[in-house]
């Protein structure tokens, strides 16, 4: 699904997506212990930021808040950088009702600074700072994304899917407030289109992909706007990962300080 616009799907057997849904290894997101033991021996040095005490989104990822990105947007602080939370404690909701949580913090954080803001998200979370982008192309000074279904927002692994179906009856049963029509109603159509659409242009913008990720397919990751690059991690554990937090460096180092250079 990489049309630009969001096609809801017709039903069950639509959603499910097999057999293309079973493809992701989802077997090797065992490896989260490793990399994290990985990263205290291995840990790279931050990058520095554009300038001094420049602001950065960490976005987490579905189901998750903002203390699963804590150790990222601590190792950016350590580079100098006024790294932020986005104020999700669970991340279970509607893509529509989360985001509209993180893109209160970037308009309070862009105000607050005066700067334009970097994203890092990881995830759905991936998916909310490019939808932001495209929403507030001014606002944002880079984005890069972790993991993130890009061209396809339900490009993620079977039992994701059966467990968003759970949630989403869950909810219609009045047990929690989680998802609400997903995967059926129109509710996020908006998010879905925002991050189907064009990135900026002249955004730099980096997508991160692990040809072994678990839960996302990686050929999801490959926006065609972004300078695509592949690493071996599990999903879950690219939020605290070596090989990883390289290449975020990399990326928020080639970041032009106004903003804006040509993607490579």
């Amino acid at each position: 699904m990489s049309t630009g616009v969001w096609q809801p799907f017709r039903g069950p057997l639509h959603y499910l997506g097999l057999p293309g849904s079973v493809t992701p290894p989802i077997w090797r997101e065992h490896r989260i212990t490793r990399e994290l033991a990985a990263l205290r021996t291995a840990r790279p040095a931050p990058p520095a930021p554009p300038a001094p005490d420049a602001p950065v989104l960490v976005v987490p990822g579905f189901a998750a808040g903002d203390d699963r990105v804590a150790l990222l947007r601590q190792w950016l602080r350590d580079g100098g950088w006024d790294a932020r939370s986005t104020g999700l404690t669970d991340g279970r909701r509607c893509s529509s009702r989360d985001l509209a949580v993180v893109e209160d913090a970037l308009l309070r954080l862009h105000a607050e600074t005066g700067q334009p803001v970097t994203l890092v998200g990881h995830s759905r979370g991936g998916m909310f700072a490019k939808a932001l982008a495209v929403r507030h192309p001014d606002r944002v000074r880079a984005l890069v994304t972790l993991g993130s279904p890009l061209t396809d927002p339900f490009g993620i692994h079977l039992a994701v899917r059966l467990l968003t179906l759970w949630m989403a009856t869950m909810t219609r049963l009045g047990r929690r407030d989680w998802v609400r029509d997903c995967p059926f109603g129109d509710c996020c159509r908006q998010v879905h289109d925002d991050v189907l659409a064009p990135a900026p242009p002249g955004l730099p913008f980096t997508s991160i992909a692990s040809r072994s990720d678990g839960i996302v397919s990686w050929h999801a990751s490959q926006d065609p706007a972004a300078h695509c690059v592949t690493v071996d991690s599990s999903h879950g554990g690219m939020v605290a990962h070596p090989g990883v937090w390289a290449a975020i460096a990399t990326a928020l180092a080639t970041s032009d300080p106004a903003g804006r250079t040509p993607n490579a």
